[in-house]
């Protein structure tokens, strides 16, 4: 082995190393910050501090002199509060947490890959920590502050909840999991001898079939010709083999009776031990949701104090095991609705104090086993609720929705509408909601896996969110059906009945074919069609239909046949095929043959697709007219940046130097879209929003503001103005700016 290949090796483990350590500081500070102001836990500053200073040890022995700089800062600190017992203010507390998200950042890179920006922030960041551990001995005079300068547009955004340190690739197994494992993978050495005593009579079987043909090849002449011409030692020849032919296939037949009686039994023996072997092999990669939990308690924090809100995190369930890849697919879907409960669920202290409720609100993480195979995970929220109005009004703004439709439609399938791209409650888009994306990765997300979610709310209540999942993902129950001459897999518990129709029943409703179920009229769907398959043609008087979803979201799938149903074993699929629409996987079936498993939820979305028909022609002109945008900032640098950008997006752009220079040119001139900065002379950002908002020919304008005020206050302004969207750009990025272009014109 190279040095090279040793460092790597190095690294691997410390990379797992450093993330519990990681934790452990996270989940100290956190305990700490709970404190009551002028005490102190000792024993958790000591615990903090001899991770620190172990995570220091370990960067050292790996070359990571970028996170040993940060640990060795962080080390002086907790040394310092080991030694005096002072109160410790906020402020001080959301620096260190800056620090674990720098270090949770730089983990996953190699330092060589530390960008300027990086390093310049670990200077800035030791030197501010050193402050704390080492206060000057003098004060400096009393005198104004310095006013900060503002941030640049191309600023590295701070880290998100997605960078927090990443389940590791490695998980640590129980002694008991490894003795049940290997008692288990010891018994199938029994199996082994049972088959190769299986193969050793067969080979035997083998040859006394040669012997029967050799005996036959003697006679084989005498039998065929005509037995009346045959001369009288020929015949007794032939009736000496039938006698011996008649004893010799009795003892084979005898043969064959026992070995296919021991089959049966070495196949039973064999089934049993590799079920019980695989759920053995399962449960090493089962992990308790504590291992995707921890993440939480600085998630609410930090979102909290961003906010202006008191949140109280409650977790019950952590003890609760499930497949560690199912565990992996939902920590982004969880982050999700942890931040929408936060961000739209709880109140500000004053709104909940003014409706005579705890200024402190409360987000709940449960998790409970349902059965021996499905696990339930509650995210709920004692808040607001949701607004079925809004959600319905967003509903129509996005095209979900007609006017006629939204009236008439039920409060459970509006709350159900949040899961569709595009509908969001949030008075104004930012870097943590109002996209209208987020519901519908979570839902898309849990479908994925097999499972389902819910909404129960109620008006100053609160909303739960429920979600039921498969404690693994390995194997399932599946229908096979073919069409289009191939064969394919659908989950049974996503199939809600399998029937026969007759094509004469079969009925035409608004250019779409339905039949009736359940005394409903259903849309039907050729799955072949849905899938871009050859039609099959229609054989026979009648239709075999898979009908999916549930409620009004049912649609029936015509198939050529419905095979049978089996247990399915999910192979994952690799790149490039990481995301293929309509396919949730594949599996291997007994037969050898390779097939895909379907993803029901991207069928109901692609039938749905294709019964609307393709979308009519725009004109050629219209087709390539760019959109018209003007941004306004008074910084010469940061809006020839945002010009770059929106034109490298085919955009056509126009620059205002300031707000009064944009109100003029809105004015004069049609515009899609304003992006302004806040801070400008002669008309700042949120005045613009007033006056553009107060004028009837502009107030439908959409207007993006852009600026370095990332306050709660700020924000605030920014809705109460009419802004679309507010983009702090602290959090700033090309990819991220364009997406909220994209959404709103």
């Amino acid at each position: 082995m190279t040095d090279e290949d040793f460092l790597k090796q190095l690294r691997e483990a410390f990379s797992i190393e450093a993330d519990e350590h990681l934790q452990a500081i996270t989940a100290g500070l956190l305990a700490l910050e709970k404190e009551p102001p002028g005490t102190q836990k000792a024993e958790v500053v000591e615990t903090i501090f001899r991770d620190a200073h172990s995570l220091k040890g370990a960067a050292r022995a790996v070359s990571r002199e970028d996170i040993e700089s940060v640990c060795q800062a962080l080390e002086s600190v907790f040394s310092h509060w080991k030694q005096k017992d002072t109160p410790v203010a906020p402020e001080t507390f959301d620096l260190l947490n800056r620090a674990i998200d720098l270090l949770a950042r730089l983990l996953p890179l190699p330092e060589a890959s530390t960008r300027g920006e990086e390093r310049m922030e670990i200077t800035g960041l030791v030197r501010e920590l050193a402050g704390i551990a080492a206060p000057a001995r003098t004060a400096p005079a009393p005198g104004p502050a310095p006013e900060a300068a503002p941030a640049p547009l191309h600023e590295p955004h701070a880290a998100s909840e997605t960078d927090a340190p990443q389940i590791a690739e490695t998980v640590r197994i129980p002694m008991a999991k490894m003795d049940a494992l290997l008692r288990h993978a010891e018994e199938m050495i029994a199996v082994k001898l049972t088959a190769s005593g299986s193969a050793a009579e067969l080979r035997a079987l083998s040859g006394v079939i040669d012997g029967w043909r050799k005996e036959w090849a003697k006679v084989r002449d005498h039998a065929r010709g005509d037995l009346a011409a045959q001369s009288p030692a020929a015949l007794a020849k032939l009736a000496s083999f039938l006698d011996w032919n008649q004893g010799y296939m009795r003892s084979v037949e005898k043969r064959v009776t026992a070995l296919a009686s021991a089959a049966e039994q070495e196949e039973r023996n064999t089934a049993g031990l590799i079920d019980t072997l695989l759920d053995d092999a399962k449960r090493l990669v089962m992990l308790p949701f504590a291992t995707l939990f921890d993440i939480f308690p600085k998630i609410v924090r930090d979102l909290a104090r961003t906010q202006g809100k008191e949140v109280a995190l409650h977790q019950h369930g952590r003890e609760v095991e499930i497949d560690k890849r199912i565990l992996q697919e939902m920590k982004d879907p969880l982050i999700h609705l942890v931040r929408n409960a936060i961000d739209h669920g709880i109140e500000t202290p004053a709104e909940r104090t003014s409706a005579r409720r705890p200024a402190s609100g409360t987000v709940t993480l449960s998790v409970s086993q349902l059965d021996g195979s499905k696990v339930e995970i509650l995210v709920a929220d004692d808040g607001a609720g949701i607004d079925v109005k809004s959600v319905k009004s967003s509903a129509v703004h996005s095209g979900a929705l007609t006017a006629e439709e939204a009236r008439t439609l039920g409060a459970e399938a509006a709350l159900a509408l949040i899961f569709d791209s595009g509908v969001s409650t949030s008075p104004i888009i930012t870097e943590v909601s109002g996209r209208g994306l987020g519901m519908a990765i979570v839902r898309e997300k849990v479908e994925k896996l097999g499972g389902q979610i819910t909404i129960e709310t109620a008006t100053g209540i609160g909303t739960t969110f429920r979600i039921v999942l498969p404690i693994t993902l390995a194997t399932f129950k599946g229908i096979l059906v073919s069409t289009g001459g191939q064969t394919f897999a659908i989950p049974t518990a996503k199939i809600e009945k399998i029937k026969r129709c007759r094509r004469d029943e079969i009925r035409t409703v608004e250019n779409r074919e339905t039949f009736l179920f359940d005394g409903h009229a259903v849309a039907l769907a050729r799955l072949d069609e849905v899938l871009g398959l050859p039609r099959s043609p229609d054989v026979g008087a009648f239709l075999e239909v898979v009908v999916l979803g549930t409620g009004d979201r049912r649609i029936g799938f015509a198939v050529d046949g419905v095979l049978s149903e089996q247990e399915v074993l999910v192979k994952i699929i690799g790149k490039p095929l990481l995301r293929v629409r309509n396919v949730a996987g594949a599996t291997i079936l007994g037969s050898g043959v390779p097939t895909v498993i379907l993803n029901t939820a991207d069928l109901l979305k692609s039938a749905v697709r294709s019964a609307a028909g393709p979308r009519p022609a725009r004109p050629a002109e219209a087709a390539v007219l760019p959109r018209e945008i003007l941004v306004a900032d008074d910084s010469v640098t940061s809006r020839m940046l945002l010009k770059n950008i929106l034109e490298s997006a085919g955009y056509r752009v126009t620059t205002a130097t300031d707000g009064l220079d944009a109100l003029t040119s809105l004015r004069g001139r049609d515009f899609d879209l304003l992006v302004s900065d806040v801070e400008m002379p002669r008309l700042d950002g949120f005045d613009l929003t007033t006056k553009v908002r107060a004028d009837k020919r502009l107030r439908e304008l959409p207007v993006i503001l852009v600026t370095a005020l990332g306050s709660r206050e700020h924000r605030e302004r920014g809705v109460d103005v009419g802004a679309s969207a507010y983009i702090v750009k602290s959090s700033f990025d090309q990819s991220n700016l364009l997406d909220i272009v994209r959404k709103l014109l």
